[in-house]
């Protein structure tokens, strides 16, 4: 997870190293007769760090799909939109995914398979909740609670129930 500072430190180094090249590449082109108006300097360093603001946002899900243990399958991913941001109104941004990983799942002597899901959200810390799977009747028991009918098409019970428990 990185956190919003984390994400503000990375768009102020952005901009100083555009303000650098920027403003040597000023200083080059004075120096070659050809005059550079004075707003290209803040104009450079805006349109750099809102490029880079724009790619950290799409690029989290990817960044964060490598992260996971060796195996984990993704089950889910929450997009979103965001006013300060609105061409995600056409493009939603990823923000959170739901994963598992096969290392982790059990199953008990009666043949429940218990398996810890992995809430992973851009700028909170990743949840791991505990769900047992009964697959011969396709029912999920979530963090302990009463047993609820699988969805005909639940990527969680499909991948526990496909899974060889202790690989």
């Amino acid at each position: 997870m990185i956190g919003i500072g984390t994400e503000l430190l990375g768009v102020i180094a952005v901009g100083i190293g555009a303000a650098a090249l920027i403003f040597a590449l000023r200083h080059l082109l004075s120096k070659l007769g050809v005059r550079v108006p004075s707003w290209a300097l803040p104009v450079g360093i805006g349109l750099s760090m809102i490029v880079y603001s724009v790619w950290n946002d799409y690029a989290w899900h990817g960044r964060a799909v490598a992260r996971l243990p060796e195996g984990a399958q993704v089950l889910q991913v929450g997009r979103d939109s965001q006013a300060w941001a609105p061409w995600t109104y056409l493009w939603p941004v990823a923000v959170r995914m739901a994963a598992i990983d096969p290392a982790q799942i059990s199953q008990s002597d009666t043949g429940i398979r218990t398996a810890q899901i992995m809430l992973v959200d851009r700028r909170t810390p990743t949840l791991l909740v505990p769900q047992d799977f009964d697959c011969q009747k396709r029912l999920i028991r979530p963090a302990n609670r009463d047993w609820v009918a699988a969805a005909a098409d639940d990527p969680a019970l499909e991948f526990v129930c496909a899974s060889v428990v202790g690989q």
